[in-house]
């Protein structure tokens, strides 16, 4: 029989090549943990954080608790490691020839172990009898990756070589009663969490230490993310005084970090629930004040205190009347948040749609049509940032003349310089775009009277 193609010879090719984009709607957060051995984990709710061995008193718990309290809610936050070296175990039942079992998982060789260590009471067993059984089956293991001391009626779980990364679980009657924190840098633990996953924007550390938030900050500053923390700081609330963590970063000028004064900022994470919440808004769409926010105790501040601190573009967590709002919204160095985020998108969004048209096309040619293609991806970014709220629509003024909300500028082909052209760029391409913005605030002013107002 012959075929069909001698006539009729159809070829379809997929101009469908995706190209990743950053995600400017997901949470991580950040704190020490010894339950995995990648640096990143994602959940999408708090039960499954417990199935790997969180408890509901560990800190990276409570933060991604806070966000997934919000609503609407993210579908998923990511849960970053901070390099544990070390671990205690404690005894938390001593149980008559009960079983106490320590887990630990590690890269051997480039290959994941598992080794499990029990030891069995006898009929009159005590706490330092469970924890010598355990040191002597783990000294037993010459292979393992752990050195083991019994003090202070626990058990310490030590890396013989810092850096190494391991897993601890225990049976229900033991409990890991602290972490031995690892000697990297923020900058070193977030260049490894990145490494592996970078797929996400904003961010937020467990630790309050001031020299953590500054490093946090320092290193955000250099990337396209957003990070967020909180500050306890009772010089925070003091406009007097600029030696607290909130002055610093506001002296440095951060435009990636948000910080906020809250009170209970040791047990709680305003900035997680905040981010929580406004992530599930389109990037332009979304203003971080006068956010109703749950889980989060409210602050109780004076005026002079609120002043206090947004002087030093912090914000708070207040109540008015019977609504507990989110605050100011801004970054340290002042702009507001949402102007940064949708920056970053923009960018992204433009970068991106380029990028993709090029890939797809076999070519796109140095004429007037090719100039107006990539014009045309340029357009559909900032069209879809007119969409989401970023980018101000098109007004006009009292005499009915227009103000666009975006103006975009190419050379015409004619005009394109032949070194432009043998170099195969596009140079003077540009926009200008008029931001949205957001009303925070309502200044209304009237009167009465008894006259007539016809």
């Amino acid at each position: 029989m012959a075929n069909i193609s001698r006539i009729a010879n159809v070829s379809i090719s997929l101009d469908t090549t995706p190209v990743s984009e950053e995600g400017f709607s997901t949470l991580l957060v950040v704190g020490y943990h010894p339950y995995s051995l990648t640096r990143m984990l994602t959940y999408t709710d708090v039960d499954s954080m417990v199935d790997d061995g969180f408890s509901t008193d560990d800190l990276l718990y409570v933060a991604v608790s806070n966000g997934f309290d919000q609503t609407p809610r993210p579908s998923e936050i990511k849960v970053g490691r901070r390099q544990v070296d070390g671990v205690k175990i404690g005894v938390k039942t001593v149980s008559n020839e009960g079983t106490y079992k320590v887990t630990v998982k590690a890269k051997v060789n480039g290959s994941t172990k598992t080794t499990a260590y029990s030891y069995t009471g006898d009929d009159s067993a005590t706490t330092a009898e469970i924890l010598a059984g355990l040191q002597e089956q783990f000294s037993a293991d010459t292979a393992s990756v752990l050195n083991v001391t019994v003090s202070d009626d626990q058990l310490v779980l030590s890396n013989k070589t810092a850096g190494t990364a391991f897993t601890v679980a225990v049976s229900t009657m033991l409990e890991i009663a602290e972490f031995v924190e690892g000697s990297e840098t923020i900058a070193e633990t977030m260049a490894a969490i990145k490494k592996e996953d970078s797929d996400w924007y904003g961010w937020a550390l467990t630790s309050r230490t001031s020299a953590d938030i500054m490093a946090a900050a320092a290193w955000t500053e250099t990337q396209t993310k957003l990070f967020g923390t909180a500050i306890a700081e009772e010089d925070a609330i003091d406009a007097s005084v600029d030696t607290d963590t909130g002055s610093k970063l506001m002296a440095k000028s951060y435009y990636r970090t948000h910080w906020w004064y809250h009170e209970d900022a040791a047990t709680e994470y305003p900035e997680v629930a905040i981010a929580a919440r406004c992530f599930s808004i389109d990037p332009g769409g979304e203003t971080w004040a006068n956010k109703k926010l749950s889980g989060i105790t409210v602050d109780t501040l004076s005026e002079t205190e609120y002043n206090a601190v947004t002087g030093k573009n912090g914000n708070t967590f207040e109540k008015f009347r019977s609504t507990t709002i989110t605050q100011n919204g801004k970054v340290a160095a002042g702009e507001w948040i949402d102007v940064i985020r949708f920056r970053d998108w923009l960018q992204e969004e433009i970068a991106t749609n380029i990028f993709t048209q090029m890939v797809n096309s076999d070519k796109i040619p140095y004429t007037d049509a090719g100039i107006a293609i990539i014009e045309a991806q340029i357009r559909k970014a900032l069209v879809e940032g007119q969409t989401n709220g970023g980018i101000a629509p098109t007004e006009y003024d009292d005499d009915n003349d227009e103000n666009p909300g975006f103006t975009i500028s190419v050379p015409l082909n004619y005009d394109v310089s032949t070194t432009d052209k043998s170099n195969r760029e596009l140079n003077d391409v540009s926009f200008t775009a008029r931001l949205a913005g957001a009303i925070h605030v309502v200044n209304v002013t009237g009167s009465l009277t008894y006259e007539s107002l016809a």
